[in-house]
């Protein structure tokens, strides 16, 4: 009997071996798949999927994904230059937030909070703020706001009973026509009604 539970041990640790193998070669296999499948097509091309700012139509993107490295330095002077000036474009095209993501109010009406528009932007914005993720209840559109200025305070359409409330600022620069929105990004603020 002594040599059949010994025989028992050998075929179990037999299957667990041939079980971790397996599932290394598999694991391999499919993680060569995906490098393969990655790297086919024009070489010259640059992957470029890292989500820096988010927008309301934006999907979910892939994480494992990756842009090129803004601190890379160059080796050449002109290298440097262009460097520095695509740096500067791709600058001129993303909002600075500045904002305390707590607000506060005694009334349910006037809304006490810190949102600006960064004087590291260039262009002008105006702030949405939504009751829902759906932005279809707003309870405040503010008029256009220079780099530098902020609001402190506003008046909510709505008049909210005391609690706790999780309101969406919808941040939105605009080009000098003040007609064509050239970027917009959205976070969440704490209400605190007393």
């Amino acid at each position: 009997m002594a040599e059949e539970e010994k025989k028992d041990s050998k075929s179990k640790v037999i299957i667990i071996v041939l079980i971790i193998v397996i599932a290394v070669l598999v694991c391999g296999g499919t993680a060569a798949a995906f490098l393969l499948m990655n790297n086919q097509g024009n070489a010259s091309e640059p992957v470029n999927n890292v989500q820096t700012e988010a927008t309301e139509a934006d999907e979910p993107k892939n994480p494992l994904k990756l842009d090129y490295d803004d601190s890379a330095v160059a080796l050449d002077e002109n290298g440097l230059q262009k460097q520095i000036d695509e740096m500067q474009k791709n600058a001129d095209d993303r909002i600075s937030l500045e904002y305390k993501n707590e607000a506060a109010s005694s009334d349910g009406k006037t809304i006490k909070c810190y949102l600006a528009n960064s004087d590291l932007n260039t262009e002008d914005m105006f702030i949405a703020i939504f009751t829902d993720a759906t932005l279809t209840e707003q309870v405040y559109l503010s008029g256009l706001l220079k780099p530098g200025t902020s609001i402190q305070e506003f008046q909510s359409e709505t008049t909210f009973e005391p609690g706790e409330y999780s309101l969406i600022a919808m941040f939105t620069s605009v080009s000098d026509d003040h007609e064509t929105m050239t970027s917009q990004i959205s976070v969440e603020l704490k209400l605190t009604v007393e």
